[in-house]
């Protein structure tokens, strides 16, 4: 009697361990999403519905549950492992399949009468954006990247045609991403600059203060010197800030004197 309970069990566990196995390869196949305007991420299968002017994307959960989602509330949506987004152009919102991102991304769009992605369209993360044309391709891609000069001229050249797109992406990408370094380090050297002047500025207001004193004309100048150096971004030569100290010695300035010598000095 014991074997035969046992001989019941085993399909019985057999069965269980099949159901689960099944449950987490269904799990695993789901890898289709939309992602909505609250940044929730509905898996599932997605069914995007194209066609008429209120676009939409419709995804049916593992419960069998429809949910349809807007275009205006759909921030993105993945089909067959393919992105697709919500792009603005010409005629309104449409879903574009992402084919290349970054500032500038290149974005795959049906044509009129079309189920096919066969037309091009760049968009900057400004906003401005291109449909890429087949005729006055040169002059119109020249002058949308006209930001960046040495992709713009490769373009008006010829050097770079319709051909090297993806190429022409990285290009301008690379040129906006070094300028965008650039514009943070002048940025970080202008708020040190000002940082470093306002405490030359109480100096010299303390010392225009000041009494009239045999060297307070020249210590002016020196404090005006040293103001334009760091606005410059110029290194303060070490003998301008020791004359400044010899002519500040009589006046009760030396703990501003030291702040501000402190500053350029780091």
């Amino acid at each position: 009697m014991s074997h035969m309970k046992n001989f019941c069990i085993i399909p019985i566990l057999l069965f269980i361990l099949f159901m689960l196995v099944y449950q987490c390869t269904s799990a695993q196949d789901i890898k289709d999403y939309v992602v909505n305007s609250k940044r929730d991420t509905i898996y599932g299968d997605v069914k995007p519905l194209l066609f008429g002017a209120d676009k939409k994307v419709q995804v049916q959960t593992a419960d069998k549950k429809k949910i349809v989602v807007p275009i205006t509330q759909t921030l993105s949506f993945s089909k067959d492992g393919q992105i697709y987004q919500p792009v603005r152009s010409e005629k309104g919102y449409v879903f574009m399949k992402l084919i290349k991102e970054g500032y500038l991304s290149l974005y795959a769009y049906q044509l009129d009468n079309q189920i096919t992605y066969d037309g091009r369209y760049l968009v900057k993360r400004d906003g401005s954006r291109l449909d890429i044309p087949n005729l006055s391709f040169k002059k119109l891609l020249a002058k949308f990247l006209s930001d960046c000069g040495d992709v713009s001229e490769k373009i008006s050249s010829g050097e770079l045609g319709k051909k090297d797109i993806n190429q022409i992406i990285d290009y301008y990408n690379a040129c906006v991403n070094g300028k965008t370094v650039e514009t943070k380090k002048v940025i970080t050297q202008t708020q040190e600059a000002a940082k470093k002047i306002s405490s030359w500025d109480i100096l010299e207001e303390k010392l225009k203060a000041e009494p009239d004193f045999t060297s307070k004309k020249d210590a002016l100048d020196m404090v005006a010197d040293i103001k334009g150096k760091i606005s410059r971004s110029e290194k303060v030569p070490n003998f301008l800030l020791e004359g400044l100290k010899s002519a500040l010695s009589t006046t009760n300035l030396k703990t501003e004197l030291d702040n501000a010598i402190k500053d350029v000095s780091n």
